[in-house]
């Protein structure tokens, strides 16, 4: 009899292409979950009790299925995108822009077809603007890092062209993505009045203005302002870089509007000095973009996923003899997203638990009945862990006027729920449909109590806004809450420490944004010097 150690147990997904039903050729992915908290059946039996002299119950019937599959992991870039889209129901922007496991010729990075979609947004003009993506995953160094193109993507196209490609098969998990748009010398200007800030191009002595129009760009998306050198970052007064992230209000041809701007972000004409030095071309940093919408949206799907658990040697025979297919495979399926939970505590690594809702789960099998594909998933490749320490960029709660409230956390749980519930019906066992509730995105966290608007807030069930960002050698992750209230107010005494204050946020939906949470995802950006 075999004995399946947790330590020897694997967990993988694959996108099913309808719910319960895995496409031709699926591509399963592997997890690295801390804790598998719920994986595949519950099943309700009823036994018979009818009134007898034997005075004991007789065999009953199987008369209910609940499926379901949690686990939860070390907050990751890889973690996160996994399951994003399937957490907002919605599709992100310029996920159209990110490429897997695609090999590199003596041209650049090898794609399908570039759609006209794909086209519009690969731009590059010489000397600007220059669309930039940033890979990751391949073995020969030169082929990762920030890579401006050198060449214009046409519709049809089927590279993505950068200077020193060297010739490689891509491993499985390489990946290449949309990673921001350099600007002609002087092109890009900065100017701020309070909290809202103007990028705007056509400035200086440029011919090729960006059109920030055609970069997949949405209202609500946080960008970062400046490149990953100093060459390609604003200039202000003196030795001081004018860089940080800000959130997009509106795009026009030649401007976008900004608001929630870092404080680093100071006027700058573009030039070396700021006001009038030589220009420089600056880069405007970006990636994906999601947030939740109204089923009536463009963006709007319900994705579900199908998990497989494996177990290792769970068909090897006791005593021990020669077993063909020896592990154990078992599938949860048709999975939609119902809850993910972040925890961030203090002075420790950020997780984040994934819970799904499944139609069924499948019997188990040996190697010999395995799923197709699912014997080569690809490993995870961004999965440097965010801490709670050294990786916020920025946190806060503040009036929807950018007044701050308050910035020092102890510590923060964020519930996003889909309210997700199995519709059962008479004649099958397990679901049969799956209701979606309303999206519900909840906060828990205790603050030092260092203002007394805090309160008053609270009291007067003000409008408030709260965003934070993640920041690692992987990438950034933005999130940020357009609208919400604060409740609760309890307040603590430890001993010899700050007064501490209990909060609870509830995100609603925003009139001007018209989304209640929404996610940014760069694959690079720069670590900002201390100011």
């Amino acid at each position: 009899m075999a004995q399946v150690l947790t330590n020897n147990t694997t967990l993988a997904y694959a996108i099913e292409s309808s719910p319960g039903v895995l496409p031709g050729s699926p591509s399963w992915k592997t997890l690295e979950p801390n804790n598998i908290g719920a994986f595949g059946a519950e099943i309700t039996t009823v036994a018979r009790n009818p009134i007898s002299a034997l005075r004991q119950r007789r065999k009953g019937t199987v008369v209910d299925l609940d499926a379901s599959s949690e686990h939860d992991a070390d907050l990751t870039i890889a973690s996160l995108v996994d399951f994003a889209e399937g957490f907002f129901y919605a599709l992100a922007t310029n996920a159209d822009l990110t490429f897997v496991g695609r090999s590199v010729n003596a041209t650049g990075f090898i794609i399908p077809a570039a759609t006209a979609a794909q086209a519009a947004k690969l731009q590059f003009t010489a000397g600007g603007p220059i669309s930039l993506v940033f890979s990751a995953g391949y073995q020969t160094a030169a082929n990762n890092g920030m890579k401006p193109l050198t060449a214009d993507t046409a519709l049809a196209g089927t590279a993505i062209a950068f200077a020193g490609a060297v010739v490689e098969t891509a491993p499985t998990n390489a990946e290449v993505s949309i990673a921001g748009i350099r600007a002609e010398a002087g092109d890009l200007a900065f100017s701020r009045t309070g909290d809202i800030g103007t990028l705007t191009s056509g400035n200086g002595a440029s011919v090729n203005p960006v059109n920030f129009t055609t970069l997949g760009l949405t209202v609500g998306q946080k960008v970062h302002i400046g490149g990953l050198l100093a060459a390609n970052q604003f200039a202000g007064a003196g030795s001081i870089k004018s860089l940080g992230y800000a959130r997009i209000r509106a795009i026009a041809a030649a401007s976008l509007t900004l608001d929630k701007l870092d404080s680093r972000l100071i006027n700058s004409d573009g030039t070396s000095t700021g006001a009038g030095g030589t220009e420089i071309p600056t880069d405007l940093l970006f990636g994906r973009f999601i947030r939740n919408v109204p089923v009536t949206s463009a963006e709007f799907i319900r994705r579900t996923y199908q998990f497989e658990a494996g177990y290792d040697q769970l068909y090897e025979t006791d005593p021990p003899t020669p077993v063909a297919d020896p592990d154990g495979f078992e599938y949860v399926i048709g999975n939609y997203a119902n809850e993910m939970t972040w925890e961030m505590p203090l002075t420790d690594k950020s997780t984040v638990t994934f819970g799904f809702v499944a139609l069924n789960s499948d019997s188990l099998v040996d190697n010999s009945g395995r799923k197709t594909n699912a014997a080569t998933p690809i490993a995870p490749l961004q999965t440097g862990a965010f801490n709670t320490s050294a990786d916020f960029a920025r946190l806060r709660i503040a009036d929807v006027d950018s007044t701050g409230l308050t910035s020092d956390f102890k510590d923060m749980t964020v519930t996003v729920g889909n309210g997700v519930t199995p519709e059962k019906v008479l004649g099958r066992l397990g679901a049969r449909y799956v209701n979606l509730g309303n999206f519900e995105l909840d906060i828990e966290t205790e603050a030092l109590f260092t203002s007394p608007l805090v309160v008053a807030r609270i009291k007067a069930n003000t409008t408030a806004t709260m965003d934070w960002i993640l920041r690692n050698d992987d990438g950034a992750i933005a999130a940020d809450i357009p609208s919400c209230t604060i409740g609760n107010g309890g307040k603590s005494f430890p001993l010899n420490e700050s007064v501490r204050i209990a909060l609870e946020v509830q995100a609603h939906a925003d009139s001007f944004f018209g989304t209640s949470f929404s996610l940014s995802l760069f694959p690079a950006t720069p670590a900002h010097p201390a100011l």
